[in-house]
């Protein structure tokens, strides 16, 4: 426990160097060293106070939007909507500093410097969550027990198992025996909830995941209140999925709390917003991106002579057909080779993916890294058959094997980039990509489009300067995370994924799809 917690202390303070480094420059660029406002109306001393407010201010608003909790981490579309709330509230605290300092602030330093710093922390955010996923034996997970058997205690192991990026370790889950055996869960099953603290112990878990769902309300206040006498950390699950958080408030009814579920139902005008940014989006892109274009074609024909573009029929809104268009990453001949190493896939259910794709040309991993093979598609947003963010155009097999739930995400366009890309593209899990499929579905807005853009983005930034340091990280970080783990632990995880395979399998009745063709590997920028 100490190692533990020193290297979360550790984590920690280099979190809050980066956050106040980069924050320290975005200002001093607007307040010093642009001289945006004259030394006549603001000394440099000034400038510096303030530089120093603004900075001390937005770190301690990035406490309070919770941007240093550890346990889980947040969600990177998450965490980019609380930095640009934190950093636009520590602007607003430094120009009423300023207005009680009597001390002059140009708007446009205020803009200027928001903007600055949003792109800023961004970026240095996500090469700390890029390198803390390629060094992930440093970072040894949270040990987590599920108190409950049932349904939503199923679910919420799925989830763990999909997202080891969240940092959460599942030990098993204590409840009722029977309850488990019912659900499939009898291999997780640790012990009765009579027993709970000391199983806690005897695993040496550190939180637990509470389902009121499955207690009544003493016996659920009884196992909460014995969670915390002991030290245990507790997270209680909602027994809903699929909803972003800022859709529910707690309210108080005579001091009793109660969660309000408001409902997602998006204006015309976001509609049409959408729609204004996908043209203006991808018209602008094209231009900016046209000598890429060029060159990529160019370097695609001179490797091996084949066409520069590579054309495929996907499934879009209504589950109507296009033709999607990308840079060819691939040998000419590569549906010919799929079929050899279609055992060697790496994804669940209907996806197809390769770490190590043979098929792949010297551009097309290139291309592929970069996410310049995805450029084309603007064209296709222009046209109307795709948008800038939406789940992946699915291939024709895909479709062909979701189910009726699934076949949700038919409602909207499909997407150049998208929730799925951003938090998961490197997820194995097939249920991962359904879950944030239907999650982007169900809480769609322009703000959500907007910070999946952020993202896109930060993550495409971040790749390519990742790109050099990796050969200087040690090889295969994120296989390495079992070296601190136990035996028992990694053939829990063994059986937890092949029973939730089997029971998504007789839930979809036993559907499954071929491997897609050519270059369905790399769906989505990002």
């Amino acid at each position: 426990m100490p190692n533990k917690n020193k290297r979360q202390g550790d984590a920690r303070i280099a979190t809050h160097v980066v956050d106040a480094a980069s924050l320290s420059l975005a200002w001093l660029i607007v307040f010093v060293i642009t001289n945006i406002t004259i030394t006549a109306a603001r000394s440099n001393s000034q400038s510096l106070v303030l530089a120093a407010i603004a900075v001390v201010a937005t770190i301690g608003f990035f406490h309070r939007y919770g941007l240093y909790q550890t346990r889980p981490t947040l969600p990177r579309t998450d965490e980019i909507s609380r930095l640009v709330g934190a950093i636009l509230t520590g602007g607003a605290a430094t120009i009423v500093s300023g207005a009680f300092l009597n001390w002059h602030i140009g708007a446009w330093e205020i803009v200027i410097g928001f903007a600055i710093a949003v792109s800023l922390l961004v970026v240095a955010r996500g090469m700390i969550r890029s390198l803390g996923a390629e060094l992930q034996s440093r970072h040894v997970p949270e040990r987590v027990v599920i108190v409950g058997s049932g349904h939503e205690a199923g679910d919420l192991a799925e989830v763990i198992a999909d997202h080891p990026e969240a940092r959460f370790d599942l030990v098993g889950i204590v409840g009722h025996l029977p309850v488990a055996e019912k659900f499939g869960l009898a291999d997780l099953w640790l012990g009765p909830t009579d027993r709970l603290v000391e199983l806690m112990h005897v695993h040496e878990a550190q939180s637990a995941i509470v389902t009121p769902t499955g207690f009544r309300g003493e016996q659920f206040r009884n196992i909460t209140r014995d969670l915390f006498d002991a030290g245990f950390d507790v997270h209680l699950s909602t027994g809903v999925s699929r909803l972003w958080d800022a859709r529910f408030e707690v309210r108080s009814l005579a001091h009793e709390p109660l969660v309000v579920w408001s409902a997602n139902e998006p204006a015309r005008w976001q509609l049409a917003t959408k729609r204004a940014i996908d043209i203006i989006g991808a018209v602008v892109g094209l231009i900016l991106v046209a000598p890429i274009l060029l060159l990529t074609a160019m370097a695609i024909k001179v490797e091996d002579g084949g066409p520069a573009l590579f054309r495929q029929r996907r499934a879009g809104r209504g589950a109507k057909t296009f033709e999607m268009v990308k840079f060819r990453s691939m040998v000419t001949n590569a549906e010919e080779l799929k079929a050899d190493l279609a055992n060697e896939n790496q994804r669940s259910g209907p996806l197809f993916k390769l770490s190590d794709d043979p098929r792949i040309t010297r551009v097309g991993r290139l291309i592929r890294e970069s996410s310049i093979d995805e450029l084309p598609q603007l064209v296709n947003v222009l046209k109307g058959e795709m948008s800038l963010v939406g789940p992946r155009p699915a291939l024709l097999e895909e479709e062909a094997a979701f189910d009726d739930e699934l076949r949700g995400r038919f409602s909207v366009r499909p997407g150049i980039t998208g929730l799925w890309q951003v938090e998961a593209r490197s997820n194995a899990s097939f249920s991962a990509y359904r879950r944030l499929d239907l999650h982007y579905v169900e809480n769609w807005t322009v703000g959500l489009d907007l910070r999946i853009l952020m993202a896109t983005v930060e993550q495409v930034i971040v790749t390519v300067a990742m790109l050099p340091l990796r050969r200087f990280l040690p090889a295969n970080g994120n296989d390495q995370v079992v070296v601190a783990q136990s035996e028992t632990i990694i053939d829990l995880r063994e059986k937890t994924t092949a029973r939730l395979a089997a029971a998504h399998t007789a839930r979809t009745g036993g559907h499954s799809a071929s491997a897609p063709g050519d270059e369905s590997s790399s769906s989505g920028a990002g």
